[in-house]
């Protein structure tokens, strides 16, 4: 459900609100990690395992927060919600922590438009 709705509320804004999205998503994912390296019901391996994920995702949507700010949508909120989609079945951790993170994301959003 959360990517459907993802898709649906980022596809009709303006390139101008998409990057303030992916901003704020940026943002929650740097808290999100700092949760997760303190998460002690989680082994160590775990949390390493969780971050690489993490960090690896945050490097799909950087590219794509670039080719907004250059001008170049091309179909954005798709492919964050289908990296976003990849990522959290790498790491059952780490699509829990995401869940969270986004619809963290699209309150703040939602509050600030």
């Amino acid at each position: 459900m959360i990517f459907k709705e993802l898709i649906e509320r980022l596809s009709g804004k303006s390139t101008e609100e998409k990057i303030l999205f992916t901003k704020l998503l940026l943002s929650g994912m740097t808290i999100m990690n700092r949760a997760i390296g303190d998460d002690n019901m989680i082994s160590d391996k775990s949390k390493v395992e969780t971050l690489k994920w993490s960090n690896e995702l945050a490097h799909r949507i950087w590219n794509v927060l670039f080719e907004l700010e250059r001008g170049n949508d091309d179909e954005s909120a798709s492919r964050v919600a289908e990296n976003i989609k990849f990522y959290q079945q790498q790491s059952g951790e780490l699509a829990a922590h995401l869940n969270t993170t986004i619809k963290a994301t699209i309150d703040k959003f939602n509050h600030l438009k």
